[in-house]
């Protein structure tokens, strides 16, 4: 016999229930009162997607925390059974007494985490077709230690949106030691980033946004320039921070770093708001390059990204400018210091 249909608030994580399909899916078969997003690169993609979808900008073990255990219910697609069952546990670790239930389109499963509803873990799997399995429980770790599971081999591993070295096992173990970050097992430090991490404020490593691997896998869209006289903003090596800077009269933005260039323009592709890169050539290829017309990247010859780009963002003033006419004052000021690698017309 069919199970009546549950009144759902869906909340999606990440780029990829959107650039796989999986969103539509879902919100066609499950018919969800209310579908949410979380995550940076999650709302560039809903965006593009066109779904009737929201963006929150908390974390999804906030917002979950606001419904009962029958009400909501999350979807993420992991990378492989491990990182399906972590990232479950963790955001179900701080959900104190309350459940959760997990759809993974990626492993092709719901997980669940008590005091959960087997009846709507029921519902679920007979309308979806995935079955129903316990979510692995939460291992503890001492506050100063951090593990990061269903890494792949090779990849980049993030903490708060900046790389700090590349994974060369499935968990990469990092701890704070003497004001900085150290690497235990399964990793292998970038210094400049473990630097960068440290230049932004020391991290409560139990809290912090981590993660490995690529943070989205497809090219952004490209929309209609918005604005071409107004106001520019800077962001130095923090990308996530990107969305905070799109009011309506920014014609453009100064990215320092060549993976920070990279997701603002991006981000800022689909949006039509253009970014004045500066690269050193260090790029991780986290994410496909897009940018919206007006962009344009620049490459240090012989200095570091970060002091060319510390240097151009004291040129940024509150005044509105005309940003072709800005960004090209900028390359005559840098004349033999840098050279153009991408612009985008």
């Amino acid at each position: 016999m069919a199970l009546s249909s549950p009144v759902l608030t869906l909340i999606f994580h990440g780029a990829d229930v959107f650039d796989y399909g999986d969103a539509s899916r879902l919100i066609s078969l499950l018919h969800p009162r209310l579908s949410l997003v979380a995550g940076v690169m999650a709302r560039t993609a809903a965006e593009e997607s066109g779904l009737a979808v929201i963006y929150d900008g908390r974390r999804p073990s906030e917002i979950l925390s606001e419904y009962a255990g029958d009400q909501a219910v999350l979807v993420h697609r992991a990378k492989t059974n491990a990182s399906a069952h972590r990232f479950g546990s963790i955001i179900h670790s701080h959900l104190k007494d309350k459940g959760l239930i997990l759809i993974d389109p990626g492993t092709c499963q719901i997980l669940t985490w008590e005091p959960g509803d087997p009846s709507l873990s029921a519902w679920l799997s007979e309308i979806t077709g995935y079955p129903v399995k316990s979510g692995n429980h939460h291992e503890t770790y001492p506050p100063d230690t951090r593990v990061i599971g269903g890494c792949l081999p090779g990849e980049p591993v993030f903490v708060n949106g900046i790389i700090i070295g590349y994974a060369t096992g499935e968990e990469a173990v990092i701890s704070l030691q003497d004001g900085t970050i150290k690497a235990i097992s399964g990793i292998e430090l970038k210094d400049h980033g473990v630097e960068k991490l440290i230049r932004f404020g020391y991290p409560d490593i139990s809290k912090a946004w981590c993660k490995s691997g690529n943070i989205r896998i497809s090219r952004p869209k490209k929309g209609e320039r918005q604005v071409r006289k107004g106001r520019i903003a800077v962001i130095d090596h923090t990308a996530m921070a990107c969305y905070r800077s799109f009011d309506p009269d920014i014609c453009g933005i100064v990215t320092i770093g060549d993976d920070t260039t990279s997701i603002c323009g991006h981000i800022g592709c689909f949006r039509g708001i253009p970014v004045l890169g500066i690269t050193d050539g260090d790029i991780d290829g986290i994410v496909p390059e897009g940018y919206a017309p007006g962009s344009v990247v620049l490459q240090a010859i012989n200095e570091r990204d970060d002091d060319v780009g510390i240097e151009i963002a004291g040129k940024v003033s509150d005044e509105p400018v005309v940003w072709d006419e800005w960004v090209e004052k900028i390359i005559r000021d840098l004349d033999g210091r840098v050279k153009v690698v991408h612009r985008e017309y």
